[in-house]
C-alpha cells in the first residue's frame, strides 16, 4: 500500500508545472538553506567545489551507491545522503527546463544528458534497489546500487543546531 501511495504522489508532484521560487531558500556561498524544509543543502554536488562569484567549478564525481555510502560514513557535521523524500523536495517541474533551480544548485548545467542523483532510499521490499531523481530527464526511478549516479548533500536542522 505504502507503494502505491508513493507512485500516486509522485505522479501528481512529477506532473504538475511549478513556479520557480527562489525566496524559500537562503543562499549561504557553498551552502543553501531551505527555509520550507529546514534542510541545509550543498549548492555543488560531490566533486565538484563552490568558488565565489564562479560557481561549481568542475563536473560532479559520479559514483555507485557503495561509494555514495562510504563517502557519507566519513562525512562530519551532520551532512549525508538525502533520503527520497528530501531530494524530492528540490525537484521543480517548470515545464521547460531542468527539474532543480540551477540558479541555486548551478552544476546542475555542466552535464549535457543526464544527471541520477542518489537517495539513501531503497525501494521498500526490494531493497537491493534505491531511489533516485534525474534532474534532466524529469524521472523519478530505482536502480540497482552498482549503477552510476550523481550525490548531492544535505543536513538537518538538527544537525545544524549541534555544531
Amino acid at each position: 500500500m505504502k507503494i502505491l501511495f508513493f507512485l500516486i504522489f509522485y505522479t501528481f508532484l512529477f506532473g504538475q508545472c511549478d513556479k520557480v521560487d527562489n525566496s524559500r531558500f537562503t543562499i549561504m556561498g557553498d551552502k543553501v538553506f531551505d527555509k520550507k524544509t529546514k534542510l541545509t543543502w550543498m549548492r555543488c554536488s560531490v566533486g565538484s567545489k563552490w568558488k565565489d562569484n564562479i560557481g561549481c567549478d568542475q563536473n560532479p564525481k559520479i559514483m555507485s551507491f557503495y561509494e555514495a555510502k562510504d563517502i557519507e560514513n566519513n562525512l562530519k557535521n551532520g551532512w549525508r545522503m538525502p533520503n527520497i523524500e528530501e531530494l524530492s523536495t528540490i525537484y521543480i517541474n517548470d515545464c521547460e527546463k531542468n527539474a532543480i533551480n540551477s540558479s541555486i544548485f548551478p552544476d546542475i548545467k555542466l552535464l549535457a544528458h543526464f544527471a541520477p542523483y542518489w537517495s539513501s532510499s531503497s525501494v521498500e521490499n526490494m531493497p537491493k534497489l534505491i531511489y533516485y531523481i534525474d534532474f534532466i530527464d524529469k524521472q523519478l526511478d530505482a536502480h540497482s546500487k552498482g549503477f552510476s549516479m550523481f550525490l548531492r548533500l544535505v543536513k538537518s536542522e538538527d544537525s545544524i543546531k549541534n555544531e
